[in-house]
């Protein structure tokens, strides 16, 4: 078979041509293919739930935990990763793209500070576990799988997302909210009743004053002498 070098320049320039028209009969193929498919009046698809049972259960749990964070659903690495600027971006891309968490843990800045997984009934492989705990760690991102039937403290999974001084801060929110709904249960009940109070010093100020000293009064009129 001969080499590249030993065509002719008209022979070469033939050849060009071809791989051009084959290459523009294989995307135009393809796009009339695609074409065929229109958008159907109806789609073949239907409603279905995000989460199983179990998924659900834990949501919620989650949710009481980071009451002050949000808790997203099933969201992909890609969405809140990125490759440093001198990599090959689309290559991680394709990588990662189909690496999904079941919740994370985002803060109101948009910031995901921690990941979990809910391993199906047949667990979650070591070495997904391991890739997705050595991603997540580089990127500052903490990660942890648990078991529904067995959640651990929700100290313990705050602690390690947020670390202890943010989970003191959220023990003292919760002692002053305790305590501003104990001050102004209080106020609410002083006032009441001072307001009774209020209510009975004017109606027994409003009593007329022959009332106060009917009892007091002397009869001006003697008794009839008896005949």
């Amino acid at each position: 078979m001969l080499s590249n070098s030993e065509w002719s320049p008209a022979e070469q320039s033939q050849i060009g041509r071809l791989s051009g028209l084959s290459e523009w009969y294989r995307l135009w193929s393809r796009w009339m293919k695609l074409g065929k498919r229109r958008i159907p009046k109806h789609w073949p698809l239907h409603a279905r739930v995000l989460m199983n049972s179990e998924e659900l259960r834990v949501w919620h749990w989650m949710i009481n935990t980071f009451e002050d964070h949000h808790v997203l659903v099933k969201m992909p690495v890609t969405r809140f990763t990125r490759p440093n600027a001198s990599e090959d971006s689309l290559h991680w891309y394709e990588m990662l793209q189909h690496t999904t968490c079941t919740f994370s843990v985002c803060a109101s800045d948009g910031h995901v500070i921690g990941c979990v997984d809910i391993p199906k009934s047949f667990g979650l492989p070591l070495k997904v576990r391991s890739f997705k705990t050595s991603l997540l760690a580089q990127c500052g991102i903490s990660y942890a799988v648990l078991n529904p039937s067995m959640l651990p403290s929700p100290e313990v999974l705050r602690n390690e997302f947020l670390g202890e001084a943010a989970t003191k801060a959220r023990h003292l929110k919760r002692e002053a909210a305790v305590l501003e709904v104990a001050r102004i249960s209080l106020k609410k009940t002083l006032a009441q009743q001072r307001h009774i109070r209020t209510l009975s010093n004017e109606e027994h100020s409003s009593m007329p004053n022959h009332w106060h000293d009917s009892f007091l009064i002397q009869a001006n009129s003697r008794p009839a002498e008896l005949r």
